[in-house]
């Protein structure tokens, strides 16, 4: 692990001190929900395509209602620049009929060289906003610094199978032909941690499907 990512990791962790969860993690599809007031979450994954290896850490709280965030990848066999992204998230409305809708807006620099920005509103809809059934809807636009700006959408699942299990499921696309998705599990160890493993792949990834290993943690 490069050093800069591994003083990165020690500054996350010594920073930020345990509190209650909230899931999202290494999913491409977001929600509708935002880290509680005052609160922050730690998320990380490792992705595994062969030959590539993408490890990432990205920390977020909440401040005055909207959550910020940072992550940072880093990538091997073989390697590439690392990547960094900084992003703001609120949620815009919460009803307690169970929808919620949020909007958020982040850039992105690659080998700290900035990399364009993108703009996204998740949708969050079930019955009831704690029950087993979530359904996500995102529709946002990427605006890359060089190269064609495009639509992206996506429809994601998450589906209580037990107390501690859930299933995850997720399809996103832009209008150029690029589709993926990822399938998967979670693992809730109390209420503050989770394990998601998931298996992805995208149309036009020529590294073929991916393993994805993530683990969340609620902050504060």
């Amino acid at each position: 692990m490069p050093f800069r990512f591994a003083l990165f990791c020690l500054f996350a962790a010594l920073s930020l001190h345990v509190g209650a969860a909230r899931a999202g993690a290494s999913l491409y599809v977001d929600d509708a929900a935002t880290v509680e007031r005052g609160r922050c979450q730690l998320e990380s994954w490792l992705r595994t395509a062969a030959p590539a290896r993408e490890l990432t850490l990205a920390p977020a709280c909440n401040l005055a209602g909207t959550e910020f965030g940072l992550s940072h990848s880093d990538y091997a066999a073989p390697h590439a620049p690392a990547a960094q992204a900084l992003s703001a998230k609120r949620t815009l409305h919460a009803s307690a009929h169970g929808w919620a809708l949020a909007a958020s807006l982040g850039a992105n620099w690659n080998g700290a060289r900035y990399d364009g920005w993108n703009f996204n509103l998740p949708l969050t809809l079930g019955p009831d906003p704690n029950g087993p059934r979530l359904w996500h809807f995102n529709l946002g636009w990427n605006q890359p610094r060089r190269g064609r700006a495009r639509l992206t959408g996506g429809v994601g699942l998450e589906q209580a199978l037990a107390a501690d299990w859930t299933a995850l499921a997720e399809l996103y696309a832009d209008p150029h032909g690029d589709l993926g998705g990822q399938l998967g599990l979670r693992r809730a160890f109390g209420a503050d941690a989770s394990l998601d493993l998931l298996l992805g792949d995208r149309a036009r990834d020529p590294r073929g499907p991916w393993l994805t290993l993530g683990f969340n943690l609620a902050l504060r």
